[in-house]
């Protein structure tokens, strides 16, 4: 037998060794042996020999080693259907493979998922780039002659102020710094809006299922040209990783399987399906919130029982019937404390001679394995639903990338807030240094050496623009007020004509003899005209 948990384990304690040994146990003894009933003592029962892999066990059933054998899969099978004295009994039907995985290799595999997403979107990118380059082009060509003041006439300068036109009109910003005026520019804007929402909407929703993609989890799922580890005894769950062109990676036994899921070496195991529910519940991973059962693969998968013919009938030679290693009742006494020779002669060749009625009512066998299986095989549910939770993104709240960036990102903030602070003060010390070197507390001497003359400069220009508004706001109020008493004066008609002829003189004669500065400077003989 091969060590195959939980179909058939190599334990000293017999009620230990498989869910699948005691039920074959029972199989042949009931049928090879008569024993009626399952409860019943058995009348005889084989020695187990375990060996370490399939083709010790194929040698052993060519050579003629043994009775029986199992469990027999596809690879061995195929090997002994054509040997005459071999009789192949289904024993048991799996349902498929079962997919282990390691979440913490899944997360590391997520983030160069997310990275290399971005990346991918390059192309996309390159496209609108140079639309907006092209666009930039025609945009200055319908442009240059009649809006020289937004798109200069030059190539090489206004080339570039359409691609920033481009650019602001391709993301919906509108800065309206540069505008189109012809009609055909404002129709090639239109356009270029309208084919530009649609390239950055493409972008957009490419970009976000690829993160999408990245973090659902299904990645972790997938086998395809991943390493996954395989028991070296279980060829059918080979020939499943084979099928999705997985990278093979084969293990002595379970407890080594076990140990590299659990420090990471590997990141996926695929197994037969009962075996990943003992291998959860058994070995304590169930506990293990790094592991996780996250893909079940429907691939039925039999398993076969071998019975060897090791004579030739009825009258087969003693010495071939003397070499079966046969026990009563489980122990190893002489035969002949129980039984007669002709009576143990008997039950030998029952044994020998029972493998087509054992294929003929394999069915039975394949029915009660089942109901055993789900008796004692504790079922694990699986784990897709909280995988995409603790798959990490690029700004997931706890991820060592997120806190990398958030603290990245504060350390630039805070060092330009630091270099600002340096350099104002620099600029302080140094325009210090000048005033204490010139000896004067004014800064009208110094529109050479310092920065401080300009702004000086700037103010009392600015200064001198509020007086003149000033001035001018006063003249447009003894304007208005003219304006009034000239209405009024016409109103009154001839009784005031005389009066309105002398001070209209007045005024021309002052006007005549006085300049505009004067005016300005509020030197004006009459009042009521002075700025």
């Amino acid at each position: 037998m091969l060590d195959f948990p939980p179909y058939v384990m190599n334990q000293t304690i017999q009620t230990e060794r498989g869910f699948l040994y005691e039920k074959i146990m029972w199989f042949v003894e009931t049928v090879c042996l008569d024993m009626q009933m399952e409860d019943d003592p058995a009348v005889c029962c084989m020695e187990p020999l375990f060996v370490k892999n399939s083709e010790e066990m194929k040698q052993l059933i060519i050579d003629k080693k043994v009775d029986f054998a199992f469990p027999i899969q596809v690879d061995v099978k195929e090997a002994l259907e054509d040997i005459p004295y071999v009789t192949l009994v289904r024993a048991f039907v799996s349902m498929g493979c079962s997919l282990i995985v390691n979440i913490n290799q899944c997360k590391a595999e997520s983030r160069e998922q997310l990275l290399a997403s971005i990346m991918s979107q390059w192309p996309i990118l390159a496209v609108i780039t140079l639309l907006s380059g092209i666009a930039g082009v025609v945009i200055w060509l319908l442009e240059h002659k009649t809006n020289k003041n937004q798109f200069s006439s030059s190539f090489t300068a206004g080339s570039p102020e359409g691609f920033w036109w481009a650019v602001v009109s391709l993301t919906t910003v509108g800065y309206g710094d540069k505008t189109p005026k012809t009609f055909l520019g404002r129709l090639f804007g239109v356009v270029w809006i309208l084919v530009g929402a649609i390239m950055l909407s493409l972008f957009t929703a490419l970009f976000t299922n690829a993160m999408q993609a990245a973090l659902d989890g299904t990645k972790c799922q997938d086998i395809d040209s991943k390493e996954v580890g395989v028991p070296a005894t279980n060829t059918e769950a080979q020939m499943v990783a084979k099928e999705f062109d997985a990278k093979i990676i084969k293990f002595d036994d379970i407890k080594e399987l076990q140990k590299n899921l659990s420090s990471g070496q590997i990141g996926r195991v695929l197994v037969d399906r009962n075996t990943a529910f003992h291998f959860l519940d058994k070995s304590g991973l169930k506990r293990n919130r790094q592991i996780r059962l996250i893909r079940e693969i429907d691939y039925p998968m039999d398993y076969y029982m071998v019975h060897v013919r090791r004579g030739n009938g009825p009258s087969s030679p003693k010495e071939d019937l003397d070499d079966m290693p046969m026990s009563l009742n489980g122990s190893d006494v002489d035969s002949g404390d129980s039984l007669s020779s002709d009576e143990l002669e008997e039950q030998r060749r029952k044994v020998t001679t029972c493998g087509p009625l054992l294929k003929q009512l394999s069915n039975d066998l394949v029915g009660a394995s089942k109901t055993t299986a789900e008796e004692q095989v504790i079922q694990a549910e699986l784990q897709t639903a909280s995988l995409s939770d603790e798959l990490e993104g690029l700004f997931s709240t706890g991820s060592q990338m997120t806190s990398f960036i958030l603290f990245s990102l504060l350390g630039i903030f805070l060092s330009l807030i630091f270099l600002g602070i340096l350099w104002e003060l620099y600029i302080r010390c140094n325009a210090s240094r000048v005033l204490k070197r010139n000896g004067s507390p004014s800064l009208r001497g110094h529109s050479e050496k310092g920065n401080l003359i300009p702004f000086n400069k700037k103010f009392s220009m600015m200064q001198n623009f509020l007086d003149m508004e000033e001035r001018l706001r006063e003249l447009t109020a003894d304007l208005q007020k003219m304006k009034e008493e000239f209405a009024s004066t016409i109103a009154n008609g001839d009784a005031t004509k005389g009066h309105y002829q002398q001070w209209s003189n007045d005024i021309d004669d002052a006007n005549g003899k006085q300049s505009f500065f004067d005016l300005l400077n509020g030197k004006s003989k009459h009042p009521e005209t002075v700025l």
